[in-house]
C-alpha cells in the first residue's frame, strides 16, 4: 500500500475500490499493520481516499493512538527517527496529517482536542470540535472558513487562506 503519490492508481490496479478497502482493512484486522515501520504509518489514513470509508480512518487512528503511545518512558512505537513517530502521533492529534511526502495537501480526521491553534507565518490557524456527546468521535461535518467542506483531504493553502477547520461530530453506530 505505500504508494502515496498514486492512491488512484492503486486502486484501480486493484481491481477499485472496494477490492482495495477490503484489502487494506484484512491488513488491519489481521495485525499486519505495523507501526514501528515508517511506510506503514500512512495506511489507517488511506480509507479518506474512498468515499463513505472516511469512518475507518477515524476509528483506526484513534485505535492506534490508544494502543501505540503512552506517557511512559518508552510510550512510542518503534525508533522515533528523526521524529517520525512523534510527528504522527502531534499531527493525528491535530486531526490533520500529510499523507503524503512531498505533496502539501492533509488528510483530515477526529482530533483528539476540542481547540487546536497552529501559528504560522501566515497567522494563527484553529481547529474546533462541537461534540454531539462525549462518545461522539466521527466527522458529521466540516466547515474551512465559512463554506461547508465536503472532502477529507485539503492542501496546505487553503488551510493558510482560511485559517479555520471547524468539525461536528456524531457517535456512530459501527462502534
Amino acid at each position: 500500500f505505500f504508494v502515496p503519490h498514486d492512491i488512484e492508481g492503486l486502486i484501480k490496479i486493484m481491481g477499485g475500490k472496494q477490492t482495495f478497502v477490503n484489502r487494506l482493512w484484512h491488513l488491519f484486522e489481521k495485525g499486519y499493520y505495523d507501526p514501528t515501520n515508517e511506510p506503514d504509518i500512512a495506511y489507517a489514513y488511506l480509507f479518506s481516499r474512498v468515499r463513505g470509508e472516511e469512518w475507518r480512518t477515524q476509528r483506526l487512528v484513534r485505535e492506534l493512538i490508544d494502543k501505540n503511545y503512552t506517557t511512559e518512558a518508552w510510550g512510542l512505537p518503534g525508533n522515533d527517527d528523526t521524529g517520525t513517530m512523534s510527528a504522527w502521533l502531534v499531527f493525528s492529534m491535530m486531526g490533520i496529517y500529510p499523507d503524503c511526502p512531498g505533496e502539501p495537501y492533509y488528510t483530515i480526521t477526529t482530533p483528539r482536542f476540542d481547540s487546536v491553534e497552529i501559528d504560522t507565518s501566515e497567522g494563527i490557524v484553529s481547529i474546533t470540535v462541537e461534540r454531539s456527546s462525549p462518545d461522539a468521535h466521527y466527522i458529521e461535518s466540516m466547515t474551512l472558513g465559512d463554506k461547508p467542506l465536503k472532502r477529507y483531504r485539503i492542501s496546505h493553502d487553503e488551510l493558510l487562506k482560511h485559517k479555520e477547520l471547524k468539525l461536528k461530530l456524531k457517535q456512530y453506530e459501527k462502534d
